[in-house]
């Protein structure tokens, strides 16, 4: 078993989600209107890569 890291958290506790359902919903609809999901990322104040993640875990 593999030490913790020095952050505080436990290996088996992974860190909450950051963006809502409904941030999520917003995050879709823009996309599927034609924002980049870089632009959308941008208005909702999420990172890109949160952003990606969120609409490949909800695919």
């Amino acid at each position: 078993m593999s030490r913790p890291r020095r952050t505080g958290r436990s290996p088996r506790c992974p860190r909450a989600r950051s963006w809502s359902g409904a941030e999520l919903s917003t995050l879709r609809r823009l996309v599927d209107e034609g924002v980049s999901v870089t632009e959308a990322a941008r208005i909702l104040k999420l990172s890109r890569s949160t952003a990606y993640a969120a609409l490949a875990a909800n695919q």
